[in-house]
């Protein structure tokens, strides 16, 4: 089932501009959830112990991975003279090469259950469409955060330097690991869950670089993605992607606990 939108939805979602309508140009998009705004509010921080050596693994390697993204986008202080003050700029590097990441995984995922399918010319039982609708869904975060900046070339650059290794690296683990690899994103998600919910609280506070969201107007492509009400605001925005970024947490880590070859998703289009 796919979901049509009457608006050249991913052609102009990186535009500042308002979109303009166009009948003759029918986009898509998948399907995914649609939160009202006690879910996205109804939030919570939890981790899940790892029980196993795979599950220890992509902790330490989603922890190990964290220190160093946190220092590098300037959102731990390591030295003295460093500001306490996360500016706006630094947020929006933050999360889009954050996305940049997080888009990743489902995708390679659902190529690889897709190929596999192919191999053995039988179904795969439901697993590909899930894997595409999470890839999807954070390439779109991605797009939302480009609406408000547009990277320098020195990120984009970076950003392309490190989805080579990362696209590499993921396709061979999957093949060798699926379930460890599911456990690695949900531990993944796990952080952006709390990158996003401090996000918010910074939204929050007068004074901080990014309280403006909370009355900025989120762009018309945002409002009919999430089905955001004409007056939302971009603090709306970030809580409709944090609740995602749960959701996206919940699937990987039941898809690693449940993962076999022959397992059927438990998890209807949309979900």
């Amino acid at each position: 089932m796919i979901l049509r939108i009457n608006k050249q939805f991913f052609k102009t979602f990186c535009s500042t501009k308002p979109p303009v309508e166009d009948k003759k140009n029918v986009m898509y998009a998948m399907p995914h959830p649609i939160w009202n705004e006690e879910a996205m509010n109804n939030v919570k921080i939890d981790h899940k112990e790892p029980l196993t050596f795979g599950d220890r693994f992509a902790h330490l390697f989603i922890q190990s991975m964290r220190v160093g993204f946190d220092v590098l986008s300037g959102y731990r202080k390591v030295f003295p003279w460093q500001d306490n003050i996360i500016s706006e700029k630094k947020w929006i590097n933050r999360v889009l090469f954050l996305e940049t990441v997080a888009g990743v995984p489902g995708f390679v995922a659902g190529m690889h259950r897709h190929l596999r399918s192919l191999r053995g010319m039988k179904r795969d039982l439901g697993w590909i469409h899930t894997l595409l609708e999470e890839a999807e869904n954070e390439r779109v975060h991605l797009l939302t955060f480009l609406t408000i900046k547009k990277p320098s070339l020195i990120f984009r650059t970076g950003v392309i330097l490190a989805q080579l290794w990362y696209v590499a690296l993921y396709s061979i683990a999957y093949m060798i690991q699926p379930r460890v690899c599911h456990r690695i994103v949900g531990y993944l998600e796990e952080e952006a869950v709390k990158t996003y919910t401090h996000m918010i609280e910074e939204i929050e506070i007068e004074g901080s670089s990014i309280h403006s969201w909370k009355t900025r107007p989120a762009h018309q492509n945002s409002i009919e993605y999430w089905k955001l009400s004409e007056n939302a605001t971009l603090l709306d925005v970030v809580k409709a992607i944090r609740k995602d970024e749960e959701h996206h947490k919940e699937v990987n880590h039941k898809f690693a606990d449940d993962y076999t070859q022959q397992s059927e998703n438990p998890f209807p289009p949309g979900y």
